[in-house]
């Protein structure tokens, strides 16, 4: 009984801390609450936040949200069920991001959906922008940077430190920077 009571008040004062970050700061104050947020509360709190997020979910604290862009703040985020997200996972929220059902992504893990850049001849700052899509079953391993515009075939594996900036195909393993498929022996 005095567990059940103490986890409603744990949740009451994140419910406060999320309000009060979201009013006072927009969705980038939101942001820096979601990051300390406990795992065990975090799904519900994005999913409050226009986040569509599956069952059976395990996201771990730290998880970074980088331009919350829209009516919901987190409502371009789409994850499956059955996901797991390391610590500490950069999500850039700029165009959609959908991480499908039983994915696995490692600790430190950036995910980007735009690319800034300086155009000399006219003097401004431009951007690219594309969604990302994580398919079914695959693995992204610890500190990979995936760009902007990327799809990660289902049940593909990445590995470690990869920079992703091509489309990897399904059932194979790719590697390296920038990435490239490998042969498995």
């Amino acid at each position: 009984m005095l567990k059940k009571a103490a986890f409603l008040i744990e949740d009451l004062g994140w419910n406060l801390k999320c309000r009060y970050g979201y009013w006072l700061h927009g969705p980038y104050g939101l942001c820096r609450v979601i990051e300390k947020i406990p795992f065990r509360f975090l799904v519900k709190y994005l999913r409050k936040y226009g986040a569509q997020v599956g069952d059976d979910c395990i996201i771990e604290r730290g998880i970074r949200i980088h331009r919350p862009f829209g009516k919901m703040p987190f409502e371009n985020l789409s994850i499956g069920k059955n996901v797991y997200l390391g610590h500490n996972v950069l999500l850039d929220l700029t165009q959609k991001v959908t991480i499908n059902d039983f994915v696995c992504i490692g600790a430190d893990t950036q995910i980007w959906t735009h690319s800034g850049y300086y155009d000399n001849t006219d003097c401004k700052y431009l951007e690219n922008t594309g969604a990302v899509l994580i398919k079914e079953y695959a693995i992204i391993y610890s500190s990979v940077i995936l760009a902007h515009g990327i799809t990660v075939g289902k049940m593909s594996r990445t590995g470690a430190n990869s920079f992703v900036n091509k489309n990897i195909e399904d059932n194979i393993f790719a590697a390296g920077t920038p990435v490239k498929t490998i042969e498995l022996k």
